[in-house]
């Protein structure tokens, strides 16, 4: 079995090829134009141009109309909503006393961000972010027990950013890992200490590592603590992202086969509706 090859476009001819060979010659040099000229009339047409091609090999005939109907849909307006993030955490112990009241709550944040995807994985291009992007590498260090005013804390919590207008299930909140590189920026203003870059300090100046959901640098927030099980940002609209951080302390096997108490942070969120007038004026 051989394989069959179309043969060039010949140059005019002498007459010494026969007829009958010669039109099967010029019929698949015809086939191999006809790309090209679909493509000069594609060209020619435009976007939005429909072009209609009727092919009839065995006459040699080939038919190209064209038409400039309006386009059949259009791309829809992408809305904006301005959001606020909001922080909060209750008493972390009303009834405590002494050392074993919470002095301080301190969390290390590289990111926080909404996905419409409960099931989007970190790698999804769909992320949303709220916070400046610099964060990621220069994290900011807050104390929840403190306002932002006290930490002299201007930014990102009184800032506002802009994401498209919907409905968002998922919220991730991106923390610096304890036990960090030596060398990270934030080892000399740390204020936990010890390459620790999320904790609680007691009373008596304890420092107790918190664990975030799933012993992870994350905590994921999804529908079941979302208020509605959704949260919803309508377009042209402001609104406040609460989220409200809870403390507990849980039960937890330690290294040497005890069990010990360990501070644990889990979080909600939900969004409250703003005037333009709240948003510039943030309290």
């Amino acid at each position: 079995m051989h394989s069959s090859q179309i043969p060039a476009c010949p140059e005019v001819s002498d007459g010494v090829t026969s007829s009958k060979k010669t039109q099967t010659i010029f019929q698949n040099c015809w086939l191999q134009r006809i790309p090209a000229a679909l493509l000069f009339f594609a060209g020619l047409a435009g976007c939005n141009t429909c072009v209609t091609f009727i092919s009839n090999p065995p006459n040699g005939t080939l038919g190209i109309v064209s038409s400039n109907p309006p386009p059949a849909c259009t791309i829809p307006k992408v809305t904006m909503s301005a959001v606020r993030l909001r922080l909060g955490i209750p008493p972390a112990c009303d009834t405590c006393n002494g050392s074993n009241q919470a002095q301080h709550i301190i969390l290390t944040i590289r990111g926080v961000a909404l996905n419409s995807n409960a099931s989007a994985q970190n790698d999804s291009p769909d992320w949303q972010e709220l916070l400046r992007p610099e964060l990621d590498q220069s994290p900011l260090q807050i104390d929840l027990m403190e306002s932002n005013a006290a930490q002299g804390v201007q930014e990102p919590f009184r800032a506002t950013a802009v994401i498209p207008a919907g409905i968002y299930r998922q919220l991730r909140l991106r923390f610096a890992p304890n036990h960090t590189a030596a060398d990270d920026q934030l080892s000399e203003k740390n204020r936990c200490g010890g390459g620790i870059f999320n904790c609680i300090v007691m009373a008596d100046g304890s420092v107790h590592p918190l664990q975030l959901d799933a012993a992870s640098s994350e905590i994921r927030i999804m529908p079941d603590r979302m208020d509605g099980a959704a949260l919803s940002f309508f377009s042209d609209a402001n609104a406040d992202l609460i989220i409200e951080m809870k403390l507990t302390w849980e039960l937890s096997p330690s290294a040497n086969g005890s069990v010990q108490l360990v501070p644990t942070l889990t979080s909600s969120a939900k969004v409250r509706r703003i005037g333009l007038s709240d948003l510039r004026n943030p309290d």
